[in-house]
């Protein structure tokens, strides 16, 4: 991934916008999900760290992964109350959280998924797969709507990564309706998908 200059060179602004939106409001559909475990929680795209500093109040170990420096400061300066693990690194491969040999009950990959191209994709959720521990849960977000070329946003679908989760041996816990945008962009619509290495009987 190589998306994050614009993140950079819009850190301040972004990361307003991002501490404007309320973390329960956006994951309440999904909050049994959170109240399952209390171990340790990876945020792949950190961004303005709010949903890190909701996690880390609710009693989760945190890691934090953000590759934009800018973005990753503010976060880090804005939540230093907050005992969040900061780490500049990136899908597909997340080198350095998997040399790690940790495991998470918690994976939240919130609105990163669309800077991922197809190949990146399957590559991603491959590293994000190993990542998990056998009892825990990954909950991603995706952005239904246009392509941005100057954003390295592609289109993308809920379809394509339920098929890529069966085929790494996921199984679906959750499929969201599809919901609005939170900044009222008429041609951008959400969806969160839980995943988890649970089988089913």
């Amino acid at each position: 991934m190589t998306t994050w200059k614009f993140y950079d060179d819009n850190a301040l602004r972004l990361f307003n916008d991002y501490q404007s939106l309320n973390f329960k409001d956006i994951f309440s559909d999904v909050e049994s999900y959170f109240l399952a475990s209390r171990g340790d929680a990876l945020d792949v795209g950190a961004g303005s760290g709010r949903d890190s500093a909701a996690l880390f109040k609710m009693g989760y170990n945190v890691t934090a992964v953000e590759p934009s420096d800018n973005m990753r400061n503010l976060a880090a300066e804005n939540h230093k109350h907050c005992d969040i693990t900061w780490v500049n690194d990136s899908l597909p491969e997340l080198r350095k959280i998997t040399q790690s040999l940790k495991t998470f009950d918690l994976i939240i990959v919130s609105a990163v998924w669309m800077h991922l191209n197809e190949n990146q994709q399957e590559r991603s959720l491959f590293t994000l797969f190993n990542l998990l521990s056998a009892n825990g849960v990954m909950i991603i977000t995706l952005r239904l709507g246009p392509a941005e070329p100057d954003r390295q946003i592609s289109v993308i679908y809920t379809e394509d990564l339920i098929a890529l989760s069966k085929k790494l041996g996921l199984t679906v816990e959750y499929i969201s309706p599809v919901n609005t945008d939170s900044f009222n962009r008429p041609s951008v619509t959400w969806q969160k998908v839980v995943l988890s290495k649970k089988t089913t009987s």
